[in-house]
């Protein structure tokens, strides 16, 4: 089977070790998915495919070390609260999700973090219920998308009322809303 090639023309390279404010113009080889040659002028005898990177960074992959999927659902709601607050509406948000909805979570968090730059996140999943099941359909969508997954399923050892602080100074109607 032949190998895949792509070669990358023109780009700034970015090299942390190098000048980072203008980094030298360098072509980037790739064949089956690994940087094979960096240099200037490379020839790629029969490469797949050939991008035009001329005046453009050609940069690593950035890496979201602290990353919720189940959260992705719950962007832009509650995003004045402090998180103590924000975390006791989103949390039962995110439960009892189908798996249509678990891998469409999971694909749109991929895909938006793709769009930015992001090739790999670190992804502490809160599921409830925590199952086989809704964990596979989890790690399929993320085989689906592409995106490199550090995957590990949140555990919590108190609820998340228990992190609000100084509950007992609240106004009375803020603390019947917290509930238990």
């Amino acid at each position: 089977m032949a190998s895949k090639r792509l070669l990358i023309k023109g780009g700034q390279v970015y090299d942390h070790d190098g000048d980072v404010h203008k980094p030298a113009v360098a072509d980037i080889l790739i064949e089956d998915d690994k940087i094979v040659a960096v240099g200037s002028n490379l020839v790629a005898d029969g490469a797949h495919e050939e991008i035009d990177a001329c005046r453009r960074l050609v940069a690593p992959g950035l890496i979201n070390a602290h990353y919720h999927s189940h959260d992705t659902l719950c962007r832009g709601l509650f995003e004045e609260l402090p998180l103590e607050m924000w975390l006791l509406y989103t949390l039962p948000m995110g439960a009892n999700r189908s798996k249509e909805e678990l891998r469409a979570r999971t694909l749109v968090g991929a895909v938006e973090s793709l769009h930015c730059g992001i090739t790999t996140v670190q992804d502490m999943l809160g599921l409830v219920p925590l199952d086989d099941a809704g964990t596979n359909v989890v790690i399929a969508a993320y085989r689906e998308s592409g995106i490199r997954v550090v995957f590990s399923p949140m555990v919590w050892d108190i609820p998340p009322i228990a992190m609000v602080r100084h509950q007992d100074s609240l106004p009375p109607d803020i603390q019947e809303m917290l509930g238990t």
